[in-house]
């Protein structure tokens, strides 16, 4: 029979080849330093698509991300809403949910935008949706402060080196709160460890930083390099109020909705339980 002296000796050695070996950060600028993402973890995580190339396969389209907000909303950067000349309309985008893989189209469905605000101060936009998205979750806004070091998770399907292309599957990461010298209303975060590289890249505008679980910023930069030691994030607490507002206009309409079924439903059950009375009668 073995030993604990003999197993404790063995699992020593086997962590300490782990640590020195298979988790050590890649050197390799790789969104960089990333790992696959599963789908059940970020089920809220949308891929924003230029219709007019993604007739040439699936996936072709892409440019951008997006989060869903609501069933009815999709916050997003400002970048990935407006083109040289302006707004992009609503009929350019196709938003595609429902898949880890930007190629594969197996479990994906399409969401049709029906209206974009967009807010050119606050670098953010908000797709207001064509129908509600009931086979997703929406992700929880962060209201809270993240403090400097903080540990936080970026996901996304942008490149994982400055001559790459877009990933395959969706990427997560993390990247720490950086609170020196950010700007007001936004939220910087940058790579995991000293030297370490890890972040963002180019395609990942966009992308969503996730602390704690829920929602706290939206990435609103371009990138000139990929594992930049601070990128600018929007803030959702710095920017609650607007945020909320253009979400509660994009289920106001799907409220209304709801409401005229459910008052036509109420008006038909009425009406058969008076027809039913005065047969009895």
């Amino acid at each position: 029979m073995i030993s604990l002296v003999a197993i404790a000796t063995f699992a020593s050695a086997f962590f300490s080849l782990v640590d020195s070996s298979l988790l050590v950060v890649p050197r390799k600028p790789r969104i960089i330093g990333g790992t696959n993402a599963s789908l059940d973890d970020f089920p809220y995580m949308v891929s924003i698509r230029l219709k007019a190339l993604e007739t040439t396969g699936f996936g072709d389209g892409f440019f951008c991300h997006g989060v869903l907000v609501s069933p009815k909303a999709v916050l997003t950067s400002t970048d990935c809403v407006l083109n040289g000349s302006g707004p992009r309309t609503p009929e350019e985008l196709s938003l595609v949910l429902g898949t880890a893989s930007r190629t594969n189209a197996s479990g994906a469905f399409w969401v049709q935008p029906e209206q974009i605000w967009i807010d050119r101060d606050r670098r953010l936009a908000v797709i207001k949706l064509a129908q509600e998205v009931l086979h997703s979750r929406p992700i929880v806004l962060n209201e809270f402060h993240q403090d400097d070091g903080k540990q936080c998770i970026l996901m996304g399907w942008g490149a994982n080196s400055t001559d790459g292309k877009p990933m395959e599957t969706l990427q997560e990461v993390y990247v720490r709160i950086v609170s020196e010298k950010c700007p007001k209303d936004l939220i910087c975060a940058g790579e995991n460890s000293a030297g370490g590289n890890a972040g963002i890249c180019f395609w990942d505008t966009g992308v969503p930083l996730l602390c704690d679980g829920s929602l706290s910023g939206i990435y609103v930069g371009r990138p000139d390099h990929c594992g930049m030691e601070m990128a600018n994030f929007a803030s959702v607490r710095g920017h609650w109020d607007w945020i909320g507002s253009q979400i509660a206009l994009a289920n106001e309409a799907s409220s209304r909705l709801a409401n005229f079924w459910w008052i036509l439903i109420l008006s038909v059950v009425m009406i058969m339980k008076n027809k039913t009375l005065m047969q009895i009668k």
